[in-house]
């Protein structure tokens, strides 16, 4: 089972907290893609975030939806940015990666990488 790794919380609401997938403790490539995204993708990302760890919940599926049903995958949507993540035991939030949008359809390619760092947590 991976863990988590406090250094790499994103915000800590009154329903859940939302890390990101670390690699080690000291790494996580996708807290390295959200630190060189635009100003604007993370601001937007972050009150996303701050929504559903407050709340529990977003409504706007052009914003959060799940992406896969079967293995429980849900993406974030920020601008034109893609974040995937999942929900883990304890009231937290795990995104497993992030990737620039390039066309209307998913990227399967993101989403097999974002079940497999799923996978390796249960």
């Amino acid at each position: 089972m991976n863990t988590f790794y406090e250094n790499f919380l994103l915000y800590s609401g009154e329903r859940s907290s939302v890390f990101f997938h670390a690699e080690t403790s000291e790494f996580s490539s996708v807290h390295d893609y959200y630190k060189h995204c635009d100003d604007a993708t993370r601001a937007s990302l972050l009150n996303l975030v701050k929504r559903i760890s407050d709340t529990g919940q977003l409504f706007d599926e052009t914003k959060f939806r799940i992406e896969d049903k079967q293995h429980k995958i849900y993406c974030f949507k920020p601008r034109n940015d893609r974040f995937f993540s999942f929900f883990f035991t304890g009231k937290r939030i795990i995104i497993t990666s992030g990737y620039p949008k390039k066309k209307q359809k998913l990227d399967r390619r993101e989403l097999e990488i974002a079940i497999r760092i799923r996978n390796q947590y249960y």
